[in-house]
Protein backbone atom coordinates (compact mmCIF):
# COMPACT_ATOMS: atom_id res chain seq x y z
CA UNK A 1 0.00 0.00 0.00
CA UNK A 2 2.80 2.45 0.89
CA UNK A 3 4.42 1.75 -2.50
CA UNK A 4 1.16 2.57 -4.31
CA UNK A 5 0.76 5.85 -2.40
CA UNK A 6 4.37 6.73 -3.18
CA UNK A 7 3.85 6.11 -6.89
CA UNK A 8 0.70 8.26 -6.93
CA UNK A 9 2.46 11.14 -5.23
CA UNK A 10 5.47 10.80 -7.50
CA UNK A 11 3.26 10.94 -10.57
CA UNK A 12 1.48 14.07 -9.32
CA UNK A 13 4.78 15.74 -8.58
CA UNK A 14 5.99 15.09 -12.09
CA UNK A 15 2.76 16.61 -13.42
CA UNK A 16 3.29 19.69 -11.25
CA UNK A 17 -0.17 19.37 -9.68
CA UNK A 18 0.64 19.25 -6.00
CA UNK A 19 4.10 20.74 -5.86
CA UNK A 20 3.62 23.88 -3.73
CA UNK A 21 6.75 25.53 -5.09
CA UNK A 22 5.56 25.50 -8.72
CA UNK A 23 4.09 28.46 -10.58
CA UNK A 24 1.39 28.17 -13.22
CA UNK A 25 3.94 27.08 -15.78
CA UNK A 26 5.12 24.11 -13.72
CA UNK A 27 8.41 25.89 -12.92
CA UNK A 28 9.85 25.64 -9.42
CA UNK A 29 8.74 28.83 -7.70
CA UNK A 30 11.72 30.73 -6.29
CA UNK A 31 9.65 33.53 -4.73
CA UNK A 32 9.56 34.33 -1.03
CA UNK A 33 6.19 33.80 0.65
CA UNK A 34 3.81 36.26 2.30
CA UNK A 35 1.40 34.27 4.44
CA UNK A 36 -2.07 35.65 5.14
CA UNK A 37 -4.47 33.99 7.55
CA UNK A 38 -8.13 34.09 6.53
CA UNK A 39 -10.22 33.89 9.69
CA UNK A 40 -13.91 33.08 9.49
CA UNK A 41 -16.64 30.47 9.93
CA UNK A 42 -15.57 28.13 7.15
CA UNK A 43 -18.35 26.00 5.75
CA UNK A 44 -20.77 28.91 6.15
CA UNK A 45 -21.09 31.49 3.39
CA UNK A 46 -19.71 34.23 5.63
CA UNK A 47 -16.40 32.42 6.10
CA UNK A 48 -16.23 30.79 2.68
CA UNK A 49 -16.59 34.17 1.00
CA UNK A 50 -13.83 35.53 3.20
CA UNK A 51 -11.61 32.91 1.62
CA UNK A 52 -12.97 33.22 -1.92
CA UNK A 53 -12.40 36.97 -2.07
CA UNK A 54 -8.83 36.68 -0.80
CA UNK A 55 -8.17 33.74 -3.11
CA UNK A 56 -9.26 35.74 -6.16
CA UNK A 57 -6.95 38.59 -5.19
CA UNK A 58 -4.04 36.25 -4.42
CA UNK A 59 -4.43 34.51 -7.78
CA UNK A 60 -4.34 37.86 -9.56
CA UNK A 61 -1.24 38.98 -7.69
CA UNK A 62 0.62 35.67 -7.90
CA UNK A 63 -0.03 35.39 -11.62
CA UNK A 64 1.25 32.52 -13.71
CA UNK A 65 4.92 33.43 -14.13
CA UNK A 66 7.08 33.39 -11.02
CA UNK A 67 9.78 35.36 -12.83
CA UNK A 68 7.68 38.51 -13.20
CA UNK A 69 4.47 38.19 -11.17
CA UNK A 70 3.91 38.66 -7.45
CA UNK A 71 4.42 41.27 -4.78
CA UNK A 72 7.47 43.40 -5.57
CA UNK A 73 9.31 44.41 -2.40
CA UNK A 74 12.43 46.34 -3.27
CA UNK A 75 13.02 44.19 -6.35
CA UNK A 76 12.37 40.89 -4.60
CA UNK A 77 9.23 39.04 -5.70
CA UNK A 78 6.94 37.40 -3.18
CA UNK A 79 3.91 35.18 -3.68
CA UNK A 80 0.85 35.20 -1.44
CA UNK A 81 -0.08 32.05 0.41
CA UNK A 82 -3.42 31.84 2.22
CA UNK A 83 -4.12 29.84 5.37
CA UNK A 84 -7.70 29.04 6.37
CA UNK A 85 -8.48 29.58 10.05
CA UNK A 86 -11.89 28.11 10.79
CA UNK A 87 -13.18 30.15 13.73
CA UNK A 88 -16.54 28.35 13.95
CA UNK A 89 -17.96 31.63 15.22
CA UNK A 90 -21.52 31.20 14.03
CA UNK A 91 -22.01 28.04 16.07
CA UNK A 92 -19.62 29.10 18.85
CA UNK A 93 -19.75 32.90 19.16
CA UNK A 94 -17.73 32.83 22.39
CA UNK A 95 -14.56 32.97 20.29
CA UNK A 96 -13.02 29.98 22.05
CA UNK A 97 -12.61 27.98 18.84
CA UNK A 98 -11.29 30.99 16.98
CA UNK A 99 -8.79 31.73 19.74
CA UNK A 100 -7.49 28.16 19.80
CA UNK A 101 -7.05 28.02 16.05
CA UNK A 102 -5.54 31.47 15.83
CA UNK A 103 -3.02 30.59 18.52
CA UNK A 104 -2.06 27.48 16.58
CA UNK A 105 -1.38 29.49 13.41
CA UNK A 106 -0.28 32.99 14.38
CA UNK A 107 3.47 32.29 14.46
CA UNK A 108 3.38 31.35 10.77
CA UNK A 109 1.27 34.28 9.60
CA UNK A 110 2.38 37.67 8.38
CA UNK A 111 -1.11 39.22 8.37
CA UNK A 112 -4.72 38.26 9.11
CA UNK A 113 -7.94 39.12 7.27
CA UNK A 114 -11.51 38.18 8.15
CA UNK A 115 -13.70 38.10 11.24
CA UNK A 116 -17.48 37.95 11.45
CA UNK A 117 -19.37 37.61 14.75
CA UNK A 118 -18.41 40.45 17.09
CA UNK A 119 -18.46 38.38 20.27
CA UNK A 120 -15.99 35.91 18.77
CA UNK A 121 -13.78 38.46 17.04
CA UNK A 122 -13.43 40.36 20.32
CA UNK A 123 -11.81 37.25 21.78
CA UNK A 124 -9.60 35.85 19.05
CA UNK A 125 -8.29 39.15 17.69
CA UNK A 126 -6.37 39.44 20.99
CA UNK A 127 -4.04 36.74 19.67
CA UNK A 128 -3.16 39.05 16.77
CA UNK A 129 -3.41 42.58 18.21
CA UNK A 130 -3.84 44.11 21.65
CA UNK A 131 -1.70 44.07 24.79
CA UNK A 132 -0.93 40.34 24.58
CA UNK A 133 -1.17 39.99 20.81
CA UNK A 134 1.49 39.27 18.22
CA UNK A 135 1.37 42.83 16.87
CA UNK A 136 0.48 41.71 13.34
CA UNK A 137 -1.84 43.52 10.96
CA UNK A 138 -5.46 42.37 11.15
CA UNK A 139 -7.98 43.78 8.66
CA UNK A 140 -11.50 43.15 9.95
CA UNK A 141 -13.66 42.10 7.00
CA UNK A 142 -16.96 41.29 8.60
CA UNK A 143 -17.68 42.55 12.13
CA UNK A 144 -19.52 45.86 11.90
CA UNK A 145 -19.52 46.77 15.59
CA UNK A 146 -18.13 50.24 16.17
CA UNK A 147 -16.91 49.30 19.63
CA UNK A 148 -14.25 47.04 18.11
CA UNK A 149 -12.67 50.01 16.35
CA UNK A 150 -12.93 52.20 19.42
CA UNK A 151 -10.03 50.27 20.89
CA UNK A 152 -7.80 52.04 18.35
CA UNK A 153 -8.81 55.31 19.98
CA UNK A 154 -8.55 54.29 23.62
CA UNK A 155 -5.41 52.16 23.24
CA UNK A 156 -3.78 53.11 19.97
CA UNK A 157 -0.37 51.74 20.92
CA UNK A 158 -1.66 48.18 21.21
CA UNK A 159 -4.48 48.18 18.65
CA UNK A 160 -2.99 50.23 15.82
CA UNK A 161 -2.56 47.08 13.62
CA UNK A 162 -6.39 46.71 13.65
CA UNK A 163 -8.16 48.13 10.56
CA UNK A 164 -11.67 47.83 9.11
CA UNK A 165 -12.02 46.32 5.65
CA UNK A 166 -15.81 45.95 5.52
CA UNK A 167 -18.55 46.95 6.30
CA UNK A 168 -19.09 50.53 7.53
CA UNK A 169 -19.82 50.35 11.24
CA UNK A 170 -23.37 49.83 12.46
CA UNK A 171 -23.89 53.55 13.12
CA UNK A 172 -23.28 54.32 9.44
CA UNK A 173 -25.26 51.27 8.36
CA UNK A 174 -28.18 52.62 10.38
CA UNK A 175 -27.67 56.02 8.76
CA UNK A 176 -27.94 54.40 5.34
CA UNK A 177 -31.02 52.49 6.48
CA UNK A 178 -32.61 55.77 7.50
CA UNK A 179 -31.96 57.27 4.08
CA UNK A 180 -33.34 54.15 2.43
CA UNK A 181 -36.50 54.39 4.54
CA UNK A 182 -36.90 58.02 3.51
CA UNK A 183 -36.72 56.90 -0.12
CA UNK A 184 -39.33 54.20 0.42
CA UNK A 185 -41.74 56.50 2.26
CA UNK A 186 -41.15 59.15 -0.40
CA UNK A 187 -42.16 56.69 -3.11
CA UNK A 188 -45.48 56.05 -1.34
CA UNK A 189 -46.17 59.74 -0.89
CA UNK A 190 -45.40 60.45 -4.53
CA UNK A 191 -47.53 57.58 -5.82
CA UNK A 192 -50.51 58.58 -3.68
CA UNK A 193 -50.00 62.36 -3.71
CA UNK A 194 -50.22 62.07 0.06
CA UNK A 195 -47.47 63.89 1.94
CA UNK A 196 -48.71 62.76 5.35
CA UNK A 197 -48.25 58.99 5.02
CA UNK A 198 -46.31 57.48 7.90
CA UNK A 199 -45.64 53.73 7.90
CA UNK A 200 -46.09 51.36 10.79
CA UNK A 201 -42.84 49.42 11.23
CA UNK A 202 -42.13 46.19 13.09
CA UNK A 203 -38.49 45.93 14.15
CA UNK A 204 -36.65 42.58 14.09
CA UNK A 205 -32.91 42.78 14.91
CA UNK A 206 -31.07 39.58 15.72
CA UNK A 207 -30.05 39.22 19.34
CA UNK A 208 -26.32 39.87 18.92
CA UNK A 209 -23.76 42.40 20.10
CA UNK A 210 -23.45 44.17 16.77
CA UNK A 211 -27.14 45.19 16.68
CA UNK A 212 -27.13 46.92 20.09
CA UNK A 213 -26.25 50.41 18.84
CA UNK A 214 -28.62 50.03 15.90
CA UNK A 215 -31.46 49.23 18.28
CA UNK A 216 -30.84 52.47 20.17
CA UNK A 217 -30.57 54.49 16.99
CA UNK A 218 -33.75 52.98 15.57
CA UNK A 219 -35.65 53.64 18.78
CA UNK A 220 -34.37 57.21 18.84
CA UNK A 221 -35.07 58.02 15.19
CA UNK A 222 -38.35 56.26 14.30
CA UNK A 223 -39.84 55.25 17.67
CA UNK A 224 -40.92 54.76 20.36
CA UNK A 225 -44.03 52.68 19.72
CA UNK A 226 -47.17 54.78 19.78
CA UNK A 227 -45.23 57.98 19.17
CA UNK A 228 -43.44 57.19 15.95
CA UNK A 229 -43.30 54.63 13.18
CA UNK A 230 -42.44 51.64 15.37
CA UNK A 231 -45.16 49.26 16.47
CA UNK A 232 -45.09 47.31 19.69
CA UNK A 233 -46.65 46.83 23.08
CA UNK A 234 -47.65 49.33 25.75
CA UNK A 235 -44.29 49.51 27.49
CA UNK A 236 -41.62 51.05 25.20
CA UNK A 237 -39.23 51.22 28.16
CA UNK A 238 -38.97 47.44 27.90
CA UNK A 239 -37.07 46.54 24.69
CA UNK A 240 -38.72 43.13 24.62
CA UNK A 241 -42.05 44.89 24.23
CA UNK A 242 -41.28 46.62 20.93
CA UNK A 243 -38.59 44.44 19.32
CA UNK A 244 -38.69 40.89 18.06
CA UNK A 245 -35.23 39.47 18.80
CA UNK A 246 -34.43 36.14 17.12
CA UNK A 247 -31.25 34.26 17.87
CA UNK A 248 -28.71 34.58 15.02
CA UNK A 249 -29.27 30.85 14.50
CA UNK A 250 -33.02 30.91 15.15
CA UNK A 251 -34.93 27.72 14.41
CA UNK A 252 -38.14 27.62 12.42
CA UNK A 253 -40.07 27.11 15.64
CA UNK A 254 -38.54 30.20 17.26
CA UNK A 255 -39.19 32.29 14.16
CA UNK A 256 -42.79 31.15 13.95
CA UNK A 257 -43.45 32.29 17.51
CA UNK A 258 -41.95 35.73 16.86
CA UNK A 259 -43.74 36.24 13.55
CA UNK A 260 -47.07 35.12 14.99
CA UNK A 261 -46.82 37.83 17.62
CA UNK A 262 -45.56 40.45 15.16
CA UNK A 263 -48.48 39.80 12.82
CA UNK A 264 -50.95 40.99 15.46
CA UNK A 265 -49.68 44.53 14.84
CA UNK A 266 -50.29 44.37 11.07
CA UNK A 267 -47.18 46.35 10.13
CA UNK A 268 -46.69 48.08 6.77
CA UNK A 269 -42.94 47.39 6.91
CA UNK A 270 -40.71 44.90 8.68
CA UNK A 271 -37.27 46.32 9.45
CA UNK A 272 -34.65 43.59 9.82
CA UNK A 273 -31.07 43.67 11.11
CA UNK A 274 -29.65 40.18 10.64
CA UNK A 275 -26.29 38.76 9.69
CA UNK A 276 -26.67 35.13 10.72
CA UNK A 277 -28.60 32.13 9.37
CA UNK A 278 -31.77 33.48 10.99
CA UNK A 279 -32.09 35.70 7.91
CA UNK A 280 -32.85 32.66 5.77
CA UNK A 281 -35.22 31.19 8.36
CA UNK A 282 -37.06 34.52 8.41
CA UNK A 283 -37.39 34.60 4.61
CA UNK A 284 -38.79 31.09 4.59
CA UNK A 285 -41.58 31.95 7.04
CA UNK A 286 -42.45 35.66 7.03
CA UNK A 287 -44.95 35.44 4.16
CA UNK A 288 -47.01 32.88 6.03
CA UNK A 289 -47.88 35.52 8.59
CA UNK A 290 -47.48 38.88 6.79
CA UNK A 291 -47.56 38.20 3.03
CA UNK A 292 -48.00 41.83 2.00
CA UNK A 293 -45.66 43.74 4.34
CA UNK A 294 -42.52 45.19 2.78
CA UNK A 295 -39.29 43.84 4.24
CA UNK A 296 -36.25 46.07 4.27
CA UNK A 297 -33.08 46.53 6.32
CA UNK A 298 -30.03 44.30 6.77
CA UNK A 299 -30.09 40.59 5.99
CA UNK A 300 -26.72 39.11 5.04
CA UNK A 301 -28.34 35.85 3.97
CA UNK A 302 -30.33 37.85 1.40
CA UNK A 303 -27.08 38.75 -0.35
CA UNK A 304 -26.52 35.09 -1.28
CA UNK A 305 -27.44 33.69 -4.68
CA UNK A 306 -29.49 30.81 -3.27
CA UNK A 307 -31.60 33.20 -1.19
CA UNK A 308 -33.69 33.57 -4.35
CA UNK A 309 -34.91 29.99 -3.81
CA UNK A 310 -36.60 30.85 -0.50
CA UNK A 311 -40.39 31.21 -0.56
CA UNK A 312 -40.63 34.91 0.29
CA UNK A 313 -37.43 36.35 -1.14
CA UNK A 314 -39.08 38.34 -3.93
CA UNK A 315 -39.37 42.04 -3.17
CA UNK A 316 -37.10 42.02 -0.12
CA UNK A 317 -34.88 45.10 0.18
CA UNK A 318 -31.60 44.95 2.08
CA UNK A 319 -28.26 46.69 2.43
CA UNK A 320 -25.61 45.02 0.32
CA UNK A 321 -22.10 45.41 -1.02
CA UNK A 322 -22.50 44.36 -4.66
CA UNK A 323 -25.50 43.93 -6.96
CA UNK A 324 -25.79 42.47 -10.41
CA UNK A 325 -25.17 45.08 -13.08
CA UNK A 326 -24.28 47.96 -10.76
CA UNK A 327 -20.83 49.51 -11.08
CA UNK A 328 -19.80 51.40 -7.98
CA UNK A 329 -16.36 51.90 -9.51
CA UNK A 330 -14.69 50.83 -12.73
CA UNK A 331 -13.41 47.76 -10.85
CA UNK A 332 -16.79 46.41 -9.75
CA UNK A 333 -18.01 44.60 -12.88
CA UNK A 334 -14.83 42.57 -13.39
CA UNK A 335 -14.80 41.47 -9.78
CA UNK A 336 -18.46 40.45 -9.58
CA UNK A 337 -18.43 38.63 -12.92
CA UNK A 338 -15.12 36.97 -12.10
CA UNK A 339 -16.36 35.84 -8.70
CA UNK A 340 -19.57 34.43 -10.15
CA UNK A 341 -17.66 32.61 -12.88
CA UNK A 342 -15.20 31.11 -10.41
CA UNK A 343 -17.55 30.14 -7.59
CA UNK A 344 -20.95 29.95 -9.30
CA UNK A 345 -22.52 32.37 -6.84
CA UNK A 346 -22.67 36.07 -6.12
CA UNK A 347 -20.28 37.51 -3.54
CA UNK A 348 -21.61 38.52 -0.13
CA UNK A 349 -20.01 41.36 1.81
CA UNK A 350 -17.31 39.26 3.48
CA UNK A 351 -15.74 38.71 0.04
CA UNK A 352 -14.38 42.24 0.41
CA UNK A 353 -11.24 40.41 1.52
CA UNK A 354 -10.56 40.79 -2.21
CA UNK A 355 -10.17 44.56 -1.83
CA UNK A 356 -8.38 44.17 1.50
CA UNK A 357 -5.79 41.82 -0.01
CA UNK A 358 -5.09 44.14 -2.92
CA UNK A 359 -4.92 47.14 -0.59
CA UNK A 360 -2.40 45.26 1.53
CA UNK A 361 -0.30 44.53 -1.57
CA UNK A 362 -0.36 48.20 -2.55
CA UNK A 363 0.82 49.15 0.92
CA UNK A 364 3.64 46.59 0.88
CA UNK A 365 4.84 47.74 -2.52
CA UNK A 366 4.34 51.40 -1.62
CA UNK A 367 6.59 51.06 1.41
CA UNK A 368 8.90 48.38 -0.05
CA UNK A 369 8.38 46.56 3.22
CA UNK A 370 6.38 43.71 4.71
CA UNK A 371 6.74 45.08 8.25
CA UNK A 372 3.40 45.76 9.94
CA UNK A 373 4.63 49.12 11.27
CA UNK A 374 5.33 50.32 7.73
CA UNK A 375 1.99 49.04 6.44
CA UNK A 376 0.19 50.96 9.19
CA UNK A 377 1.94 54.18 8.19
CA UNK A 378 0.91 53.69 4.56
CA UNK A 379 -2.72 52.90 5.33
CA UNK A 380 -3.07 55.84 7.71
CA UNK A 381 -2.02 58.32 5.02
CA UNK A 382 -5.19 59.78 3.46
CA UNK A 383 -3.29 60.31 0.22
CA UNK A 384 -3.15 56.51 -0.12
CA UNK A 385 -6.92 56.04 -0.08
CA UNK A 386 -7.70 53.29 -2.56
CA UNK A 387 -10.52 52.85 -5.05
CA UNK A 388 -11.78 49.30 -4.73
CA UNK A 389 -14.83 47.46 -5.97
CA UNK A 390 -17.27 49.18 -3.57
CA UNK A 391 -15.98 52.73 -3.45
CA UNK A 392 -12.95 54.57 -2.09
CA UNK A 393 -11.42 53.08 1.05
CA UNK A 394 -9.88 55.48 3.53
CA UNK A 395 -9.54 55.44 7.31
CA UNK A 396 -10.41 57.83 10.10
CA UNK A 397 -7.20 59.12 11.72
CA UNK A 398 -5.57 58.79 15.09
CA UNK A 399 -6.99 60.91 17.87
CA UNK A 400 -5.03 64.11 18.56
CA UNK A 401 -5.42 63.37 22.33
CA UNK A 402 -7.10 66.71 23.12
CA UNK A 403 -10.23 67.27 21.00
CA UNK A 404 -13.47 66.03 22.58
CA UNK A 405 -17.20 66.27 21.95
CA UNK A 406 -20.59 64.98 23.05
CA UNK A 407 -22.62 62.28 21.30
CA UNK A 408 -26.27 61.47 21.93
CA UNK A 409 -25.63 57.71 22.11
CA UNK A 410 -22.00 57.39 23.17
CA UNK A 411 -21.69 60.00 25.91
CA UNK A 412 -20.03 63.29 26.80
CA UNK A 413 -16.43 64.39 26.55
CA UNK A 414 -15.36 61.61 24.22
CA UNK A 415 -12.51 61.88 21.67
CA UNK A 416 -13.36 63.67 18.43
CA UNK A 417 -11.81 64.57 15.09
CA UNK A 418 -10.41 68.06 14.92
CA UNK A 419 -11.27 70.48 12.12
CA UNK A 420 -8.12 69.82 10.10
CA UNK A 421 -8.72 66.06 10.21
CA UNK A 422 -12.31 66.48 9.06
CA UNK A 423 -11.38 68.75 6.16
CA UNK A 424 -8.65 66.38 5.02
CA UNK A 425 -11.30 63.69 4.53
CA UNK A 426 -14.22 65.92 3.53
CA UNK A 427 -12.56 68.96 1.89
CA UNK A 428 -15.80 70.04 0.18
CA UNK A 429 -17.24 70.97 3.58
CA UNK A 430 -15.33 74.25 3.33
CA UNK A 431 -17.85 75.20 0.59
CA UNK A 432 -20.90 73.78 2.34
CA UNK A 433 -23.92 75.68 3.63
CA UNK A 434 -26.76 74.58 5.89
CA UNK A 435 -30.08 75.87 7.09
CA UNK A 436 -30.76 75.21 10.79
CA UNK A 437 -34.32 76.50 10.72
CA UNK A 438 -35.60 76.94 7.17
CA UNK A 439 -35.04 80.69 7.37
CA UNK A 440 -31.29 81.27 7.58
CA UNK A 441 -28.52 79.85 5.38
CA UNK A 442 -25.20 79.55 7.18
CA UNK A 443 -21.69 78.53 6.18
CA UNK A 444 -20.57 75.16 7.48
CA UNK A 445 -18.53 75.35 10.66
CA UNK A 446 -16.77 72.50 12.41
CA UNK A 447 -18.35 71.25 15.63
CA UNK A 448 -16.62 68.51 17.62
CA UNK A 449 -20.01 67.09 18.63
CA UNK A 450 -20.62 66.13 15.00
CA UNK A 451 -17.31 64.26 14.72
CA UNK A 452 -16.91 62.22 17.88
CA UNK A 453 -14.86 59.04 17.86
CA UNK A 454 -17.38 57.02 18.10
CA UNK A 455 -18.49 56.60 15.39
CA UNK A 456 -15.55 58.12 13.50
CA UNK A 457 -13.05 55.79 15.15
CA UNK A 458 -9.41 55.45 14.25
CA UNK A 459 -8.90 52.98 11.37
CA UNK A 460 -12.62 52.60 10.73
CA UNK A 461 -13.88 53.13 7.17
CA UNK A 462 -14.56 56.69 6.10
CA UNK A 463 -18.26 56.98 5.30
CA UNK A 464 -19.81 59.24 2.70
CA UNK A 465 -20.78 59.81 -0.90
CA UNK A 466 -17.16 60.32 -1.98
CA UNK A 467 -15.99 57.28 0.00
CA UNK A 468 -18.03 54.17 0.84
CA UNK A 469 -21.79 54.62 1.09
CA UNK A 470 -23.25 51.22 1.61
CA UNK A 471 -25.83 50.28 -1.01
CA UNK A 472 -29.22 48.58 -1.11
CA UNK A 473 -30.49 45.77 -3.30
CA UNK A 474 -33.80 44.07 -3.98
CA UNK A 475 -34.72 40.64 -5.30
CA UNK A 476 -36.87 41.37 -8.36
CA UNK A 477 -38.57 39.13 -10.91
CA UNK A 478 -36.57 38.96 -14.14
CA UNK A 479 -38.48 36.88 -16.64
CA UNK A 480 -39.54 34.22 -14.19
CA UNK A 481 -36.38 34.12 -12.09
CA UNK A 482 -35.27 36.42 -9.32
CA UNK A 483 -32.39 38.80 -9.85
CA UNK A 484 -30.59 40.83 -7.19
CA UNK A 485 -30.57 44.42 -8.44
CA UNK A 486 -29.24 47.63 -6.94
CA UNK A 487 -31.89 50.21 -5.96
CA UNK A 488 -30.16 52.69 -3.61
CA UNK A 489 -28.57 55.27 -3.52
CA UNK A 490 -31.22 56.64 -5.85
CA UNK A 491 -32.14 59.92 -7.50
CA UNK A 492 -35.09 61.24 -5.51
CA UNK A 493 -35.43 64.47 -7.49
CA UNK A 494 -34.54 64.88 -11.14
CA UNK A 495 -34.87 68.64 -10.68
CA UNK A 496 -31.89 68.72 -8.32
CA UNK A 497 -28.20 68.17 -9.19
CA UNK A 498 -27.02 64.57 -9.17
CA UNK A 499 -23.40 65.16 -8.20
CA UNK A 500 -21.81 66.74 -5.14
CA UNK A 501 -19.95 69.42 -7.19
CA UNK A 502 -23.18 70.28 -8.99
CA UNK A 503 -25.08 70.65 -5.73
CA UNK A 504 -22.34 72.79 -4.16
CA UNK A 505 -22.35 75.02 -7.24
CA UNK A 506 -26.12 75.48 -7.01
CA UNK A 507 -25.89 76.10 -3.28
CA UNK A 508 -23.21 78.74 -3.60
CA UNK A 509 -25.01 80.41 -6.51
CA UNK A 510 -28.04 80.85 -4.19
CA UNK A 511 -30.12 78.62 -6.46
CA UNK A 512 -31.47 76.73 -3.42
CA UNK A 513 -33.45 78.70 -0.85
CA UNK A 514 -33.51 78.18 2.91
CA UNK A 515 -36.79 76.21 3.17
CA UNK A 516 -35.65 73.80 0.46
CA UNK A 517 -32.23 73.40 2.03
CA UNK A 518 -33.78 72.73 5.43
CA UNK A 519 -36.08 70.14 3.88
CA UNK A 520 -33.18 68.39 2.16
CA UNK A 521 -31.34 68.15 5.47
CA UNK A 522 -34.02 67.34 8.00
CA UNK A 523 -36.69 65.44 6.07
CA UNK A 524 -35.31 64.13 2.79
CA UNK A 525 -31.92 63.25 4.33
CA UNK A 526 -30.29 64.10 1.01
CA UNK A 527 -27.78 66.60 2.36
CA UNK A 528 -25.57 66.02 5.39
CA UNK A 529 -21.97 66.19 6.56
CA UNK A 530 -21.20 63.02 4.59
CA UNK A 531 -22.23 64.35 1.20
CA UNK A 532 -25.01 64.85 -1.33
CA UNK A 533 -27.17 61.74 -1.70
CA UNK A 534 -29.36 62.55 -4.72
CA UNK A 535 -27.46 60.25 -7.06
CA UNK A 536 -27.43 56.68 -8.35
CA UNK A 537 -24.56 54.39 -9.30
CA UNK A 538 -24.51 53.23 -12.93
CA UNK A 539 -26.79 50.23 -13.32
CA UNK A 540 -29.12 51.10 -10.42
CA UNK A 541 -32.81 50.42 -11.13
CA UNK A 542 -36.08 51.56 -9.56
CA UNK A 543 -37.38 49.55 -6.61
CA UNK A 544 -40.45 47.43 -7.22
CA UNK A 545 -43.01 48.88 -4.82
CA UNK A 546 -46.22 49.01 -6.87
CA UNK A 547 -47.73 45.84 -5.42
CA UNK A 548 -46.96 46.90 -1.88
CA UNK A 549 -48.31 50.41 -2.40
CA UNK A 550 -51.45 48.90 -3.93
CA UNK A 551 -51.91 46.83 -0.77
CA UNK A 552 -51.45 49.92 1.42
CA UNK A 553 -54.17 51.66 -0.57
CA UNK A 554 -56.56 48.70 -0.54
CA UNK A 555 -56.20 48.31 3.22
CA UNK A 556 -56.73 52.03 3.86
CA UNK A 557 -53.24 52.38 5.26
CA UNK A 558 -52.66 55.34 2.95
CA UNK A 559 -55.27 57.55 1.27
CA UNK A 560 -54.83 58.62 -2.33
CA UNK A 561 -55.16 62.39 -2.54
CA UNK A 562 -56.77 63.60 -5.80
Amino acid sequence: MKKVIFLIIATLLVMGLVLPGCDGNGVTDPREVITIGIAGPMGAAQGDHHYYGAEMAADEVNGSDSAVDGVDVGGTLYRIELVKIDTNEILNPSGADGTTRMEANIADLDYVLGGFRTEAVTAYREVVVGPSGAGKLFINCGAATEELQRSCVSDYANYKPWFKGTPPNEVFLSTSQGKLLTSIVGAVRTATNNDTYEPSIAFMPENAKWTEASRLMTFGSIGPPGKGYLVGGPNPADPADWMWLPSPVATTSEMNILLTDMATYDPDIILTIMSGPCGATFAARVGVYMPDALVYGINVEAQRSDFADLPYAEGMIFLDTWSQGVNYTDKTADFVSGFEAEYDELPIYTAATYDATLALVEAIEGKDSIATADIITWMEDADNAREGTTGVTGYYPQWDTTTTGDHVFFGSGIPALNEAQVLELYPWLSQAKYSPNGVDILDWTWDADDWTMAPHDTHDLVYGTEWVTGVAAQWQDDGGTLKKVGIWPMVLSGALPQTLPGFLAALNASAIDAPTLYYLESLALLWDQYGWWNFAYPGTVDPELAGWIGWLISEGKVIVVP
